[in-house]
């Protein structure tokens, strides 16, 4: 399957690939003959979302004819997958494991960064810490070549593998482990993180990437490992935005894209424990639309070390 949003974020296509075609599509003969794969370039539009919120809207899929919705499951729930934005796009399939497919959240940090393309043009060397599917690392080097060195990190074997099977490039360099101390005495004229931002009471703490600490520590520390005319790129939710910024940065900060989704994280709204503190200490916003219970507000800013 597919998956194309316009520069925009207005407009979701969802596209029919490869074995697809065959499997769940019907296009099985050629005249008269048994065709049971075709190349993944071949594809067939199947349908477009106007104002998407989330890359896999069970809802809005829900409400189509029975058809269409269960040809759409169908395709959900096949892999590999492949996400397309301005351009650029990743493969996501069996091997990554517990490596998230691109989301709508990654999508708008793109946006961001198209916006400001000018800037970025002037950079040498970058470090994306939590790379995921490797998205963003991927578009940041496909749209400004002239970055020399670009270090793409995750604590995850299996997100840096996703990374290199999409990244093609010779000023990637991958590191497998803890970014924040891969960067210590370091410094960069761009720093990327799309990290968690879910706070969660009693977060694991030896693990800096549950909760909100890897987030924190951008916004507060982060201008140590800038060059000078430096800046970071990440996404502050409204479930934190109080909690991480309760000491402002001292670098100017400036909000590039924002969005508000819903929370659909099945691990959170089935610990009741968990999504009890959202709603009663943390901003949670509790309003049936669109399918969905409860929204959140996302920001990507930009800190820049004047």
């Amino acid at each position: 399957m597919i998956i194309k949003v316009t520069n925009d974020l207005k407009k979701q296509d969802i596209w029919a690939n490869g074995v697809e075609l065959a499997s769940i599509m019907g296009k099985d003969r050629i005249k008269g003959k048994r065709v049971l794969v075709f190349p993944e370039t071949k594809k067939m539009h199947v349908h477009t979302f106007s104002g998407p919120v989330l890359m896999t809207d069970t809802y809005k899929i829900s409400k189509l004819d029975a058809i269409k919705r269960d040809t759409l499951f169908a395709l959900f729930g096949h892999k590999p997958r492949i996400v397309e934005y301005d351009g650029i796009s990743t493969y996501w399939d069996e091997s990554h494991v517990n490596v998230w497919c691109p989301s709508i959240d990654t999508l708008l940090f793109a946006k961001a960064l198209k916006k400001i393309k000018p800037k970025l043009s002037k950079f040498k060397t970058g470090i994306e810490i939590g790379c995921g599917s490797g998205f963003l690392s991927k578009y940041v080097l496909e749209k400004n070549k002239n970055f020399k060195n670009f270090i793409v990190n995750d604590i995850s074997k299996y997100a840096i593998k996703s990374a290199k099977d999409n990244i093609n490039s010779k000023s990637a360099s991958f590191y497998i482990g803890d970014g924040i101390n891969k960067i210590k005495g370091k410094k960069f004229d761009l720093m990327i993180c799309n990290p968690p931002y879910v706070p969660r009471p009693g977060s694991i703490g030896d693990n800096p990437y549950e909760g909100i600490n890897l987030l924190k520590y951008f916004l507060q520390e982060g201008q140590k490992h800038l060059n000078p005319g430096g800046i970071i790129i990440t996404n502050i939710s409204s479930l934190c935005e109080d909690m991480v910024l309760e000491t402002l940065p001292t670098m100017k900060m400036t909000v590039l894209e924002k969005m508000t989704v819903p929370l659909k994280v099945n691990n959170i709204m089935n610990n009741k424990v968990w999504l009890n503190y959202l709603l009663k200490q943390r901003h949670l916003q509790k309003k049936h639309k669109g399918g969905y219970d409860y929204w959140q507000g996302l920001k990507i800013v930009m800190l820049e070390n004047k």
